[in-house]
Formats: C-alpha cells, sequence, structure tokens
C-alpha cells in the first residue's frame, strides 16, 4: 500500500482551521478535530474548568472584572485551535494496481 499523502489545497486547509475555531465553542473540541488529542481532553475537562473557577474568585475579588478571564481563555483557545497544524493524515493516495482493473484483481 501506497503511504505517501498529499498535502491538502489552501483552501482546504482554511476551511479545516475556519472549522477547528467554530468548533471550539466546547472548549478543546477544535484541537481534537486537529489531531491534537492530549491538548483537547486537558483543555475540555482540566483547562477550562480551572479557568471558570479562577475567573469566579477573580470575579469576587475585582467586583466582576475577573469574570473576563475565562471568556479571554476561550478566544484564545479558538485563535489556538485555528493556528495549531493539522496531525491528521489526509487524501491517501489509492494503492497502483499495476494496470489491471479491479475486476481482474478480485479473480485472482
Amino acid at each position: 500500500m501506497n503511504t505517501i499523502a498529499i498535502p491538502p489545497r489552501p483552501e482546504v486547509a482554511g476551511a479545516e482551521n475556519k472549522i477547528a475555531a467554530l468548533l471550539s465553542i466546547v472548549p478543546g473540541l477544535g484541537h481534537i478535530y486537529k489531531g491534537h488529542l492530549a491538548a483537547g481532553f486537558i483543555w475540555m475537562f482540566f483547562g477550562m474548568p480551572l479557568a471558570i473557577w479562577v475567573g469566579i474568585l477573580l470575579g469576587l475579588a475585582t467586583a466582576g472584572i475577573g469574570l473576563l478571564f475565562p471568556i479571554a481563555c476561550w478566544v484564545g483557545l479558538a485563535v489556538d485551535a485555528y493556528c495549531e497544524p493539522d496531525l491528521r493524515k489526509h487524501h491517501w493516495l489509492m494503492p497502483t494496481t499495476g494496470g489491471r482493473e479491479e475486476e481482474d484483481l478480485l479473480d485472482d
């Protein structure tokens, strides 16, 4: 089997970046979409709950201004998901049949 991957076209890569940023509505999902599984799950289950907790504490100490901290983290996470390289494998080349048709291959 041929294992050489063709890089996606620029317009496809741009669309994937936008999808990753949009999926970051759920924190960490954009990273998971682009293949950064560990970072995505860490942000989803530990990073954002911690940011919300810190934001609540800062909100109590700063008359509500600290509540902007989780929102800033959320926006930063979406930007990071947009800028991260895509680790998934795309567009695998089909194995060559050596000039024979598929039906001939099935008869073997």
